[in-house]
């Protein structure tokens, strides 16, 4: 409704009801008024029917003692041609003294002989005219035509008990069909209530609590196969993925501000180190030679430290963008065959082996971020253990995917410390990790380079018993006009 208050589905409904009520008594009112005109039209035929018999009636022999009228005494009989005659008429004339002269009363079935009522005062004496009366015993209702011929009145009467019957039957039967069609109205009313309002007026408050900030709230399962348990579904669907999305949206908000301190705090200590030797150089504290080579070194070592830490910073800000990678076919065997060497090179006294199941590992990838990530892995198992601890480096394939295992056999971490090692600026032993160079961030963008080409990087370690980084990575199946291993 425009410019007004618009209606409740309910106010609409009950609306709609009402309607069809008044358009059922209309209906019922015009079927009544029409049957009754039809039917009294047939009954005002059969009184015109009866008109041939004015002659008779008026050239019937009178009697002579009662001048022009039909003696009373004969009421109810039968003369001339009319005698033994079975009929539901009435014939009779009203003389110019207005005395009402039986010629042919009603003999069929139980009817009454008794004559219509008529006032002579009332009836038309100069043209034709129906009526409609009670017989003078009451018992009979008549449909009279009245003539006027020749200063008398010839009075033909039909009883319409079975036309009033028919009626009331009729008016019996349309209101019964209108109460039974108005409760069905109202069953399927309150069906389509029960079914479609109640399920919205649940959705009207489920809303509200979500407007109010409550996105843990459902909306209860309404009938299968309804619109409204379709509905109540998809709506369900929809508040899981905001709640998903807003949990992840928290979460995210979360490793940023974690992000961000543990950026500055790590951020921190090279540049105060550099500021400070260079406010040390600036007051004259490193007069000698030997004193400014020093800080000269250290200034380096930190700069150096905090290059790393920005770009292992930018590294993951790129996979946190998910950036499109430069995937090709890579030979991960020849990625590890490659880390395996320069790590026996930078520390030839530790055993570093490799095992392969296959010549080749192929996967769809970048090359540079797979291969980073394996250096990371292996980097951070020679950190982390001292240099007698054996580290192995194995490839298998399994189920249609490739498994880069890094283990050594060092003292191992807890299984809560194992559980965070991914963590970004996570230590273990941050003096240790500090002192070595590590910025905290290794493993993690190990984590989001393989997450970012389907993978899975899991972390398991017992004290004691060492420590496996497992890559799991999808296989790649190539025809035979696709480049194979390079």
């Amino acid at each position: 409704m425009t410019g007004g208050k618009a209606l409740s589905l309910r106010a609409r409904l009950i609306a709609g009801i009402a309607f069809v009520a008044v358009v059922l008594t209309l209906v019922s009112a015009i079927i009544t008024y029409t049957t009754r005109h039809q039917l009294i039209a047939q009954v005002d035929a059969r009184l015109e029917s009866f008109t041939p018999l004015r002659r008779g009636v008026m050239d019937r022999p009178r009697d002579q003692s009662q001048g022009p009228r039909v003696p009373t005494e004969r009421l109810g009989g039968r003369g001339g041609d009319d005698d033994g005659r079975v009929s539901d008429a009435y014939v009779g004339v009203l003389g110019p003294d207005g005395v009402l002269a039986t010629r042919l009363a009603p003999n069929a079935g139980d009817l009454t002989s008794s004559p219509p009522q008529l006032d002579p005062s009332t009836v038309p004496r100069t043209e034709a005219a129906f009526a409609t009366v009670d017989s003078e015993d009451e018992r009979t209702t008549y449909r009279v035509l009245t003539q006027p011929i020749a200063g008398f009145v010839v009075v033909t009467a039909l009883p319409i008990d079975d036309v009033r019957a028919t009626i009331t039957r009729l008016l019996l039967i349309e209101v019964s069909g209108s109460i039974v069609i108005l409760l069905a109205l109202g069953l399927v009313g309150w069906w389509v209530l029960h079914l479609g309002i109640r399920p919205v007026q649940e959705m009207t408050a489920a809303a509200s609590l979500i407007a109010a900030g409550d996105f843990a709230v459902r909306l209860p399962e309404a009938a299968p196969g309804t619109e409204s348990a379709a509905l109540a579904g998809a709506l369900n669907q929809m508040l899981g993925r905001i709640q998903h999305a807003l949990d992840d949206r928290a979460e995210a908000e979360s490793r940023l501000r974690r992000f961000v301190a543990d950026a500055s705090h790590e951020l921190r200590t090279p540049i105060t180190t550099i500021r400070g030797y260079a406010e040390l150089y600036r007051h004259g504290g490193l007069a000698n030679r030997e004193a400014l080579d020093d800080a000269m070194r250290r200034t380096e070592q930190e700069s150096a430290r905090m290059g790393r830490l920005v770009g292992d910073m930018l590294t993951l800000a790129k996979l946190d963008e998910e950036r499109p990678l430069l995937r090709r076919p890579t030979d991960l065997v020849r990625i590890a065959r490659d880390t395996v060497a320069d790590a026996s090179v930078s520390e030839p006294g530790r055993r570093i082996t490799l095992e392969v199941d296959r010549p080749d590992a192929v996967v769809d990838g970048d090359e540079d971020r797979l291969r980073q990530a394996v250096i990371n892995v292996v980097g951070n198992a020679l950190v982390h253990t001292n240099a007698t601890v054996p580290v192995s480096v194995r490839i298998r394939h399994h189920d249609g995917r490739i498994e880069l295992e890094v283990r050594d056999e060092g003292d191992g971490m807890d299984p809560e410390i194992a559980a965070r090692v991914t963590e970004r600026f996570f230590r273990a032993d941050p003096a240790r990790s500090r002192h070595r160079g590590g910025s905290g961030l290794g493993l993690s963008i190990v984590a989001a380079t393989i997450v970012a080409h389907g993978g899975t990087l899991s972390v398991t370690s017992t004290p004691g018993s060492g420590t496996t980084v497992r890559m799991d990575l999808p296989v790649v199946v190539y025809g035979p006009q696709d480049p194979g291993t390079h």
